[in-house]
């Protein structure tokens, strides 16, 4: 979205929408740790206003998939072997990474290891759109790609959890449907059908810039509920490393896969996020399914972890690009 912002003419001064957007996306390096301090700042409050995160994902999405016709959807047939590899290196490579760093990092028999492969077997985020937009990645696939995940891991995650970890757990099926439905599916048909029937470009640079400030807002409503239910001491910080090792390793996975799919530019971006941005409200969850309390830390140190890694891989990606 950086080079989105399409002017009238070399000598057409930006507007303030353009200027707050242009900021947002130089700046969110720095306004994610800050976010975090804000987080830590109002984590005696903050969490009280989750009931609005539905309906700020709900926007967000919309805005994020402003600008996308049907056609790209089906130029997607194409790509088949993209999205298999995606969805397979998500069930087989992930789970296999967070297992082996747990080994390196905890001792065996550690609950933080739970933790570990409750993120690994969750669901992708809804991030991974968000950012494919920001990074001027391929959404039409990251829309396609979380969807098919989100749908597949109900069934999958108990399964995983049972080959690493002996015991099954069971996922909120019709939960994580709906979510899915309001969240995703509903935002981008509606996106898709306005924009195709108004034809128009002139909502995207205010869409862009609310994409990043909803975004925003999630990280520190995140962030304060995770901060509310986990203590800061040297155990932490050690589940921090390890934690913040798996998630760069999801995402080094995705961009590799990219690169030995000799997928397009914008794929490999797409692909990156998707292996690396995974739903932690799920994993919390899988967490809380009849393990102990430590196996949640974790889970709740991945929030802080995702958002920091993407906003370097989006700097990347831009220098790349």
């Amino acid at each position: 979205m950086h080079g989105e912002i399409l002017l009238m003419d070399s000598k057409t001064p930006p507007s303030l929408i353009q200027k707050i957007d242009l900021f947002l996306g130089k700046n969110l390096i720095i306004l994610i740790p800050a976010c975090f301090v804000l987080g830590y700042i109002s984590k005696k409050f903050m969490p009280n206003l989750k009931w609005t995160a539905v309906y700020m994902l709900f926007t967000i999405m919309f805005a994020s998939t402003y600008g996308l016709r049907w056609k790209d959807f089906i130029e997607l047939g194409t790509k088949k072997k993209l999205i298999i590899s995606g969805l397979l290196g998500q069930i087989l490579f992930l789970p296999f990474i967070s297992n082996l760093l747990s080994h390196i990092f905890y001792n065996q028999g550690s609950y933080w290891t739970i933790g570990h492969l409750c993120v690994a077997a969750s669901p992708a985020a809804i991030s991974t759109i968000i950012w494919s937009r920001i990074s001027e990645g391929d959404v039409a696939l990251g829309v396609v790609l979380v969807g098919i995940n989100v749908l597949m891991i109900p069934f999958l995650a108990p399964l995983i959890l049972k080959v690493y970890l002996g015991k099954s757990i069971q996922v909120p099926v019709m939960t994580l449907f709906w979510k899915l439905l309001f969240s995703v599916f509903i935002p981008t048909i509606l996106a898709v059908l306005i924009y195709e029937k108004q034809e128009t470009d002139k909502p995207k640079t205010f869409l862009s810039a609310w994409a990043k400030l909803g975004m925003l807002y999630m990280i520190v409503l995140n962030t304060s509920v995770a901060f509310a239910s986990v203590p800061i001491n040297l155990e932490m910080i050690k589940v921090f490393l390890g934690m913040f090792t798996q998630v760069a390793s999801f995402y080094l996975t995705g961009a590799l896969m990219g690169k030995l799919l000799k997928a397009h530019d914008k794929a490999k971006i797409t692909l990156s996020y998707f292996m690396g941005m995974k739903n932690n409200g799920v994993a919390l969850v899988m967490a809380l399914s009849g393990f102990p309390q430590e196996a949640t830390f974790p889970v709740a140190l991945a929030i802080m972890c995702q958002q920091p890694i993407a906003s370097f891989l989006d700097r990347y990606w831009h220098k790349k690009g």
